[in-house]
């Protein structure tokens, strides 16, 4: 029979829809059955955004949702992306409630970043050729609303890969004005089928170097000193998770991190946000967040909106992205001379991560 020709469109690619309860620090792993998120013989597909609905009681109670990864092909991409699913914190809510339509995306599909020129940088979107899964976990206090998390991306018939797609690689500038430096990669060209669909950018199965989006939440798990900036560091024990870290040694590791954009929820006594790359702070006077007055606010847009308004921000977009590369980078908060306690505060981080060879 001959093959029948099926165009490339946006779709949904899996819809996982929990029920009834799970208990504090317990993992939900759905089959990709369950989620209608398997693919034909004959595709491939990207995930290029997520909807979380998340838990939310009849009495207008939000429950944590906390760790909501991905699994491509049975192999796990928390360590790209580890989103939040409790209510204040939704930075992929339902597409109609964000606000201003500025709807959050782990990359371009590659079919239009290849016509952009940029498939390097842009074309990076979480790629499988099987089947697509998530992970959640329960907060504290435990689930017994329902939650429903529906991915939506791009699926591509293998025999049209040639045509739409062609060969991906070459040459990767980056270059950060505010240093006057450029990170220049160089990446073999791999032409796009089916047994290479996942060594494409945004691929687990990728040669060095590997470019991926990487999208991470993090949570003080200690309180902040009064006047003393704050890092979110596993290893010092300021994070209570490994996919919380936003300590990136990269003196010393041979990667680079392009930062495109950051986020924080301010609760009372935060005064400050900002970067710490190479010793500096970035920006230089940093950035200033109160409870009142953010302009890093992400999620749910109370409290600079009414509090029954169901819109949520996106992780704001700094003006030129930042380049951690053959240094040292952090995020880091400080409070306004009072001590702001554990859990309080929350940042986001989103950008885009060069692992290169050792």
């Amino acid at each position: 029979m001959p093959y029948l020709y099926e165009p490339f469109e946006l779709q949904l690619l899996g819809d996982f829809l929990h029920t009834g309860t799970q208990a504090a620090g317990v993992a939900w792993r759905p089959t990709a059955q369950s989620g209608d998120a398997e693919l034909d013989s004959h595709e491939v597909a990207e995930v290029v955004f997520m909807e979380i609905v998340p838990p939310v009681t009849a009495g207008g109670v939000a429950e944590a949702l906390e760790r909501i990864k991905l699994i491509l092909d049975e192999k796990d991409y928390g360590e790209y992306i580890n989103l939040f699913g409790t209510d204040d914190y939704l930075i992929a809510p339902p597409k109609t409630n964000v606000i201003n339509g500025q709807l959050f995306a782990f990359g371009t599909p590659l079919v239009n970043a290849v016509k952009s020129g940029a498939p390097l940088y842009e074309g990076v979107c979480p790629k499988y050729a099987k089947s697509v899964k998530i992970e959640t976990v329960a907060g504290t206090g435990g689930i017994s609303a329902d939650y429903r998390i529906r991915l939506w991306g791009y699926r591509y018939p293998v025999q049209e890969l040639s045509r739409l797609i062609g060969s991906v690689g070459g040459t990767l500038e980056i270059r950060d004005e505010r240093t006057n430096r450029s990170l220049v990669v160089s990446k073999p060209y791999v032409a796009a089928s089916w047994e290479t669909w996942t060594q494409l950018p945004g691929g687990l199965d990728q040669a060095m170097p590997k470019i991926n989006p990487l999208i991470r939440y993090a949570r003080n798990a200690n309180a902040t000193t009064p006047n003393v900036p704050y890092q979110f560091r596993y290893e010092t024990g300021d994070v209570a998770n490994r996919e919380e870290n936003l300590y990136f040694p990269f003196d010393v590791e041979n990667k680079a991190l392009v930062v495109k954009g950051l986020g924080v929820r301010a609760p009372a006594n935060l005064a400050e946000t900002f970067l710490n790359i190479d010793g500096k702070d970035r920006p230089k006077g940093r950035i200033p967040t109160t409870q009142y007055l953010n302009p890093l606010h992400f999620g749910k847009a109370y409290p600079l909106y009414p509090a029954d308004l169901p819109l949520y921000f996106p992780i704001p977009k700094f003006d030129k992205p930042y380049l951690i590369w053959q240094d040292k980078g952090y995020v880091a908060v400080q409070d306004n001379g009072v001590s702001v306690s554990g859990g309080a505060i929350t940042v986001y981080l989103n950008g885009l991560l060069i692992e290169m060879a050792r």
